[in-house]
Parts: structure tokens; sequence; C-alpha cells
């Protein structure tokens, strides 16, 4: 059964959750075993899902036994819900379906999104089970700078403001299904790091970050440009190194899985992103 985690139950059950976090195949995202991050990130995250009166944290038990926890936030004007810490040590297909039934109940007409690790085949099943569908498959790629000397080059590279934002418009076209709309990224344009790549006068790619994680990368004709492809993850990478990062994910398909390792990017897991609308 799923019930909503008191303090003390966080603090008591910290340790078991956050070993939990560390085993692909007993974890959602976001990633904790990739090298980088921290038992002092993890607590620090948890108890600001506690704090915070749009997130929350419910124990999963099973006949009085603490099995894990599952973490969400949620957007109630955007019907917008996803798992931020699924964190099950077995049973993980009835938690699912307790966290989908519970999801129903109390968000009705939203849509939840769940991602977890390909190593999570457990979670996969009961969400194929459910007609969760599949909107997003890549590689999950971490970049240590670790005071790596990086060489951006600036060549027709142009960032985007609201004077040029335009510009960007006519080439960003994300899926329906992002929550990233071009118009949310308007919104909120002060929190994005957004880059044009333009040769010959015409914009040729683009890309954004925000909190020191690339969300998107296109091209003028959506084929992708390996040369394009560095420039823009380069001019990234300097602007979060000169910030004081220290790491920074990515995620990437196959076509440019091959230009990422080459830019110094490690594979640290293998990604899957499901949709669900309760």
């Amino acid at each position: 059964m799923l019930v909503k985690a008191a303090k003390e139950d966080i603090e008591r059950y910290m340790d078991f959750a956050y070993s939990l976090a560390m085993d692909q195949t007993k974890s959602g995202c976001p990633l904790w075993s990739d090298g980088v991050s921290t038992k002092g990130e993890f607590v620090d995250r948890v108890w600001r899902s506690y704090a915070r009166e749009d997130r929350d944290i419910l124990l999963f038990l099973v006949d009085g036994v603490m099995e894990g926890w599952i973490q969400f936030f949620y957007i109630r004007e955007d019907r917008y819900l996803q798992t931020d810490g699924f964190l099950i040590n077995s049973h993980t297909e009835q938690a699912l379906t307790e966290f989908l039934e519970y999801a129903h109940a109390r968000f009705a007409g939203y849509d939840l999104y769940l991602g977890f690790p390909k190593r999570n085949t457990g979670a996969i099943s009961a969400l194929q089970k459910r007609n969760c569908r599949l909107i997003q498959e890549s590689y999950h790629d971490i970049y240590i700078f670790d005071g790596a000397d990086i060489h951006a080059e600036t060549d027709g590279i142009v960032r985007v403001t609201e004077s040029n934002f335009a510009e960007f418009r006519k080439i960003h076209r994300p899926d329906p299904e992002t929550y990233w709309s071009t118009e949310r990224i308007f919104q909120a344009l002060d929190e994005w790091l957004i880059y044009l790549l333009v040769r010959d006068n015409t914009v040729a790619g683009y890309v954004c970050a925000r909190n020191g994680e690339i969300f998107s990368l296109g091209y003028r004709d959506d084929k992708f440009d390996k040369t394009a492809y560095k420039a823009l993850v380069k001019i990234i990478l300097r602007d979060l190194q000169a910030a004081g990062y220290k790491h920074m994910s990515f995620f990437n398909d196959e076509e440019s899985q091959p230009a990422a390792l080459e830019l110094g990017f490690t594979c640290v897991s293998e990604y899957v992103l499901y949709l669900k609308s309760v």
C-alpha cells in the first residue's frame, strides 16, 4: 500500500532509499549512480520534496514492510505530473499499479511522465502492461569538467534573447508531448541558455540548456549535422564550466551518441521515458 511519508519515516528510511537509488535495477530517474552525484545531494533533494506543496513522497509498504518510496511533483495549471524518485526494492509491478491508481484518483486528467534507466526491467515491463506509451529512448551521458580545456568556436554562434527570439521560434519544433514548448521557453527565457548557429545568414541549428542540462538541440532541415552538434554543445560546455558547474548531463540518441563520446561524454545509463494520461 502507499501512504504519505512523515518526517520520521524519511529520517528512518533515508539510507535504505539511497541504497535503492544507487541500483539502476530498482530505481527511476533522476539517476544517482552516475559517479558524480553525491549522497548529500540526494538527501537535500528528498527534503525539498518533503517541504514543498507541489511535491510529495509516498511510502510503499507490503504486508507492513517498507519496500521503498515514490517521489513526485506536479504543476496544477499545466496538469503535469512527474515522478522524481521511484525507489522500489521488490514488488515493483504492484508499486506501479498502486501509484497509477493513486494518480488517477488525485490527478485525473493529468499527463504523468515516468523516466527509468533501461536496467530497471521490472518497471519497464509493468509500464508496458498498463499501456504507458514510450515517448523517449536515449543514452544518459555525463561530461565531467575536471579542469578540461574547452575550445568553443564562436563564429556564427548567436545568443538568443527577446530581441531575436523570433529566429529561434522559426527553427524550434519540439515534439507535441514535450513540456517545454516554444512558448513556455519564452515565458521563462531568463532561465535558459539558448544559442543559434548561423551559416551564410541562415540559422542552421540551435541548442537549449537549463539548470546545467541540455534539453534540446535541432537543425534547420531536421537532419543531424555532426559539425553543428559539436559547435553548439561546446558552447554550452564552455558556459557551464565558466559558471562553476562540475559536470553536465545530456541525453543523446543513436545518431548523436558517437559525437558525444568524441567530445568526452561518458554514458552512465540508457534511459526511457513513458507517458500515461491519468
